[in-house]
């Protein structure tokens, strides 16, 4: 479904909350609303939730997040939520694994995982965040595809495995499951977001550039 058919209830709500994210400075923020960030189960009840970095299941085996929230940008929720529309026309749906990281949890997976080949290596400046992963910006979002009866499709990979099956351009393994990435490519695309070459659960939305570096708590 096309961004402009998006109900009224939810572009009233997506303009709500941004009304209630006041211009502070980023240090001074203390919640995800303050930081013009969106609940996507306040607006999508229906995209599953499985944040794998709220348990031990996920590549540091600890579980880094206090709560299992997904909190998006504005516009990136507004986006995510026409890909799930287009998706449920095909009767299948969105699971998503990762939103928003607050920059100092960037910085614990820095501590337990000191790679820049997989975590985006967290760098203050004046005791600020100077730069750090487009997750910590509200701007990126991790997911897969499930069917009707809320089911994870089979992918080349699991999540966060940073093999070459990964890789949106791997030619081996189940071709069902490179076709399922493909479909879900193809929705987040549609949508406006832009595909991480190596990761096929990953996506930016457009314009990350200019959302800031947060670290405002998830709960």
């Amino acid at each position: 479904m096309p961004t402009c058919r998006l109900s009224r209830w939810l572009l009233a709500a997506l303009a709500a909350t941004a009304l209630l994210a006041p211009a502070v400075p980023a240090m001074a923020q203390a919640t995800p609303a303050e930081a013009g960030l969106v609940d996507i189960t306040a607006i999508a009840p229906d995209i599953k939730l499985d944040i794998r970095y709220a348990t031990p299941d996920n590549f540091t085996h600890v579980a880094v997040y206090p709560a299992p929230r997904c909190f998006l940008r504005a516009d990136v929720a507004k986006r995510l939520v026409a890909a799930q529309a287009d998706l449920k026309a095909q009767g299948l749906g969105l699971k998503v694994y990762d939103c928003y990281r607050p920059f100092s949890i960037q910085k614990k997976f820095w501590a337990l995982v000191p790679n820049e080949d997989w975590v985006a290596k967290p760098v203050e400046k004046d005791g600020k965040p100077a730069t750090g992963s487009k997750h910590n910006r509200g701007a990126a979002v991790d997911l897969t595809l499930v069917d009707a009866a809320g089911q994870e499709l089979p992918m080349p990979s699991g999540f966060d495995d940073f093999t070459d099956k990964a890789r949106r351009d791997y030619a081996g393994g189940d071709p069902a499951a490179r076709a399922n990435a493909k479909r879900l490519e193809a929705a987040m695309a549609k949508a406006g977001f832009d595909p991480l070459p190596s990761e096929w659960w990953h996506f930016d939305g457009p314009g990350w550039q200019g959302y800031e570096l947060l670290d405002v708590p998830l709960n």
